[in-house]
């Protein structure tokens, strides 16, 4: 009997796809693709998300844990802006609208700015004080509806001499005083009619901010802190909650298992310290 070797080629198939067919083809990918890159980069934490993220890490989530929420969001606020700072100290880099926050505030008509009589124009004070923000960026401040623009935000200093370039005189100036009070001038006699508006920038206290915060379309605002989101963009998530941890883990004890008995005795160790920490009351009920 002999053998037959068969030498097989590979072949290649065409298939003929109309031109239309291939460009909607790829006209789906490209927007299923943006809408997965724009989920992805333009959702935001909440606090409670990364409080919950740092108790995990530091495996803290029972009763027994010593670190309150409150401390964990004092800490999460105080790294984004040592984050923050240190990665967008060149002007050049822009920087994610998710780092800001913005807030609406009244106003009302005024004469004066910081007891001194002011002349010309007539101005608009803003009845509750802008929290400090960073000088990573401009501050905006806009009216309640976002399609009509923004405002000219200047100086203090410059805030002074605005207003009498007469091809400007209808512009709306804004500044922030040193009062941190918002205030608005114009020859512009609509501006009487402005009653609240919108300042957007990046708060160094996020919750003073949030408590400031603009309803959504519905109207509602989050009640509680824990639920509003965290003003930091996803990229520099996993970095706060690692900068958070190392912080919190040094103020932890963490004994170690130095005698190789095949026996956990950390688990004991920890059990004890638990055990030991509990009130006298806690004690009698377990």
């Amino acid at each position: 009997m002999s053998l037959v070797l068969l030498e097989l080629k590979p072949q290649i198939v065409i298939i003929n796809i109309p031109l239309e067919k291939q460009l909607s083809c790829c006209i789906v990918n490209i927007i299923s693709l943006t809408l997965q890159q724009d989920f992805i980069y333009t959702t935001m934490s909440t606090y409670r998300q990364l409080t919950y993220m740092v108790l995990d890490e530091l495996k803290l989530v029972s009763d027994d844990s010593h670190f309150t929420k409150e401390h964990i969001m004092s800490l999460l606020n105080w790294y984004r802006l040592f984050i923050l700072k240190q990665r967008y100290s060149d002007i050049k880099k822009q920087i994610p609208d998710s780092n800001y926050q913005t807030i609406c505030i009244d106003l009302e008509p005024t004469n004066a700015i910081d007891g001194s009589a002011c002349e010309g124009p007539g101005y608009m004070k803003s009845i509750q004080e802008i929290p400090d923000m960073i000088t990573l960026s401009v501050p905006k401040v806009s009216p309640i509806d976002y399609f009509q623009g923004n405002f000219a935000y200047v100086n203090r200093e410059r805030f002074k001499y605005v207003g009498s370039n007469r091809f400007l005189r209808n512009q709306i100036y804004s500044t922030i005083a040193p009062d941190n009070h918002l205030y608005m001038k114009s020859n512009n006699p609509q501006i009487a009619y402005l009653k609240k508006v919108k300042v957007t920038g990046i708060f160094e206290d996020t919750e003073k901010a949030a408590e400031l915060q603009c309803p959504d379309e519905a109207g509602d605002t989050a009640c509680d802190t824990l639920d509003k989101n965290f003003p930091l963009e996803d990229a520099l998530v996993p970095v706060i909650v690692e900068l958070v941890v190392k912080e919190l883990s040094g103020a932890k004890y963490q004994p170690k298992d130095n005698e190789n008995n095949a026996n956990d005795d950390l688990a004991t160790i920890a059990s004890y310290v638990r055990s030991n920490l509990k009130s006298p009351l806690a004690k009698q009920m377990t």
